[in-house]
């Protein structure tokens, strides 16, 4: 009950007992308190006095706890509030300390203080609009949408290396291939992983004008995804300046030269080819099985007989096994005998 209400509903009945009392006795009554004689008043306000006192009491104790309610719920409300934004802050990845008045909150909202919230059906949430609206972004971001975060609120509260962000990168990159040149030439604001996925891309998508100035970044391995491109038909600007260009970057096995070779056999025209080969066994003696394959795919093997000449018995076996073949006009190739798997076995 309000506290005004029941003052007004207590001078009431204070009244009425007063009226009541005086109707019934309308006389005068005095007594002794400790030796004190007391003024002679009416019956009726010796009665109505107690009862103004324990209305006055009354009073006194719906307004002390009140006053005492109102506190209690206003640290209740602020904790609610502090609670949700424990969860805003676990929702988007960024879970903070936070201090609570009631303990028995404190307790159990401490979890979330070191929690990532990951939401799984939206449709049914019942909280905030807050808390339902970034749910739903960040939902998005991980279901491989990208979202333009600078649009988005929750964005400016996002630390260094927060997922949501590494995450949106990454669908950025899968929905805009060109976002990974941003990322190849600004690499201190991303993420390891997302320079890795753009260089990824980057190897998928662009040719071999765009992709010269990080040749060094993208690594021997992307480098082969290249070549397996060209070797699948594509016309990413594939020719003898562009491979050295490339290949100087990288530490080249003797496979590696094998590979090439496979590709250069079907893309340039024989006297460019022996001419890059050549080039590249008098750098690299790790490239002369490649050249040899390339001479014996060619038949020249006056070309094979007189490197074999200039190296040990013990050295290119393969090769010696396949000129002593052919010499004895065996009707093998040079595929039937080299192949990936032995090519640099005996080098």
């Amino acid at each position: 009950m309000r506290v005004g209400l029941y003052i007004v509903f207590s001078l009431l009945f204070i009244i009425a007992v007063a009226v009541g009392v005086y109707l019934i006795n309308p006389g005068t009554y005095s007594f002794e308190v400790f030796g004190i004689n007391l003024p002679k008043l009416p019956i009726s306000l010796w009665v109505a006095i107690p009862v103004a006192l324990l209305a006055i009491f009354s009073v006194l104790h719906m307004m002390f706890y009140g006053t005492k309610n109102f506190f209690f719920l206003r640290k209740w409300r602020a904790d609610a509030k502090k609670l949700e934004d424990a969860m805003y802050w676990s929702l988007i990845k960024e879970p903070t300390v936070t201090n609570y008045a009631n303990k028995e909150i404190e307790q159990s909202a401490s979890l979330l203080s070191a929690s990532y919230i990951e939401p799984v059906d939206l449709d049914s949430l019942n909280t905030t609009e807050r808390l339902k609206e970034t749910a739903k972004i960040i939902k998005k971001i991980e279901s491989g949408e990208y979202v333009d975060l600078k649009n988005q609120k929750f964005a400016k509260h996002l630390g260094e290396g927060n997922p949501i962000i590494e995450q949106n990168n990454l669908n950025h990159l899968e929905a805009e291939p060109k976002f990974a040149l941003k990322v190849v030439d600004f690499k201190d604001k991303y993420s390891q992983s997302v320079i890795e996925k753009a260089l990824d891309k980057l190897a998928q998508t662009q040719d071999f004008y765009t992709l010269k100035k990080y040749a060094k970044e993208l690594g021997k391995k992307r480098f082969f995804k290249l070549l397996d491109r060209v070797k699948n038909g594509e016309d990413i600007g594939f020719s003898i300046d562009m491979l050295k260009s490339f290949m100087q970057n990288y530490d080249l096995t003797c496979q590696d030269y094998y590979q090439i070779a496979i590709l250069t056999l079907e893309k340039l025209d024989p006297d460019s080819n022996l001419e890059f080969f050549k080039e590249l066994s008098n750098k690299d003696e790790k490239a002369i099985p490649a050249y040899l394959y390339i001479l014996f795919k060619y038949e020249m093997l006056d070309k094979v007989q007189e490197i074999l000449d200039e190296h040990n018995e013990n050295e290119y076996k393969a090769f010696r096994a396949l000129y002593a073949l052919k010499k004895s006009k065996q009707n093998y190739k040079a595929a039937d005998i080299i192949s990936k798997e032995n090519i640099c076995k005996w080098i």
